[in-house]
């Protein structure tokens, strides 16, 4: 009986610290994080998806487009690699003001810092990141 009495003991211990080590690395996954990649309106930003190379195809994507009012419209996004990771109110808000202030018309690379969750960034800050230097 008592043999017994440890063992589910044991079991019930070992259970509760997996609990709380998947708690802990959920919030790990949606805490802060910082990308570099290219900035490029949603509508633009999906069809540069299906690219080999989505971020080298966002790059060439013109400022002009990413500001005209039915790309705009559809929100801001981040290409970096593989990835596209939408950008929440916030996030379009500072990517609009971002456009607006630079000059750069292509290659608008930057560092989007903010929380993720699945295809979507939570953005605290959008900045000019350097340009990539081609090999």
């Amino acid at each position: 009986m008592r043999t017994l009495l440890c063992a589910l003991m044991a079991m019930l211990a070992v259970g509760l610290v997996a609990k709380f080590t998947v708690a802990d690395e959920q919030k790990d996954a949606a805490a802060k994080q910082s990308i570099t990649g290219i900035l490029i309106d949603q509508h633009c930003g999906e069809m540069m998806m299906s690219k080999d190379d989505p971020e080298a195809a966002a790059a060439d994507h013109p400022k002009s487009c990413c500001t005209a009012e039915a790309c705009a419209a559809s929100g801001y996004s981040v290409i970096s690699g593989k990835q596209m990771l939408k950008f929440d109110d916030n996030g379009n808000k500072l990517a609009k003001d971002f456009l607006a202030k630079t000059d750069m018309e292509k290659n608008l690379r930057v560092t989007v810092e903010g929380t993720v969750t699945d295809d979507k960034i939570a953005v605290t800050s959008l900045t000019a990141a350097p340009p990539t230097t081609q090999p």
